[in-house]
């Protein structure tokens, strides 16, 4: 005899019919998407928190560096303005003229009773030092472009010493042309050197001014002793 069950659906135990066969399959799915996305939630979500810290260290490694930089900033002005003080001492160097050497030459060379009375130098830079009895009328130099230049006034007792003074001004260090611009005597010699006193008045026979070229300086290959002199040992 078959039993009967009295209870209500509802209160019956559920049974497999063979209806739904792959909703247990389709719930494991389900399931598993919902882990895949909890997985990938959490692996973003922790490289992001990573990402957050490394940007928060790299700038406070920047701000670092910044304040050292800043730091820093007044020994690389110091090292700058160093080096171009350096440079401008260098330039200087290069462009000197030996006026010491310059004045004893032109002293043991001048003639007999011919003497100066008005000169005037300039480098290749355009620097000019000026020297004379009368330093308010001073003779204007002039630069050959190749190297320095000397104008120079003088009084002669004739014009043949005047020619001898040009001879001998040839003899000069590193002198390559010396250009005479005028020889007038005593009636007409204040014009030649701007006033009567600057070319020794009465007591001047023949005036004359003349321009002297000179090569550049020769940069010394070898160190030498400073002179006595100077203040050197030797």
């Amino acid at each position: 005899m078959r039993p009967v069950n009295l209870l209500p659906p509802r209160y019956q135990r559920a049974r497999a019919t063979g209806q739904r066969a792959g909703i247990g399959y389709a719930a494991i799915g389900v399931l598993a998407v919902l882990l895949l996305m909890v997985v990938l939630y959490i692996v973003t979500a922790t490289g992001l928190n990573d990402a957050h810290d490394k940007t928060a260290k790299a700038n406070a490694e920047q701000q670092a560096a910044e304040a050292r930089v800043g730091q820093l900033q007044a020994y690389g002005d110091f090292a700058s303005m160093k080096a171009s003080r350096e440079a401008a001492v260098k330039g200087v160097a290069e462009a000197r003229f030996d006026y010491e050497r310059l004045m004893r030459e032109v002293a043991l060379v001048l003639p007999h009773k011919t003497y100066l009375t008005n000169f005037a130098a300039t480098t290749s830079g355009g620097s000019a030092a000026a020297a004379g009895a009368a330093p308010t009328t001073p003779t204007d130099a002039t630069s050959t472009g190749s190297g320095p230049s000397l104008t120079l006034s003088g009084c002669a007792p004739s014009h043949e010493g005047v020619a001898t003074a040009v001879v001998r001004l040839r003899q000069l260090h590193n002198v390559t042309d010396v250009n005479l611009s005028n020889s007038t005597k005593n009636g007409t010699a204040g014009s030649t050197g701007g006033s009567s006193g600057s070319s020794g008045g009465a007591g001047c026979k023949v005036a004359f001014s003349a321009t002297l070229s000179f090569q550049p300086e020769a940069p010394q290959t070898t160190q030498q002793p400073v002179p006595a002199r100077l203040g050197g040992g030797q």
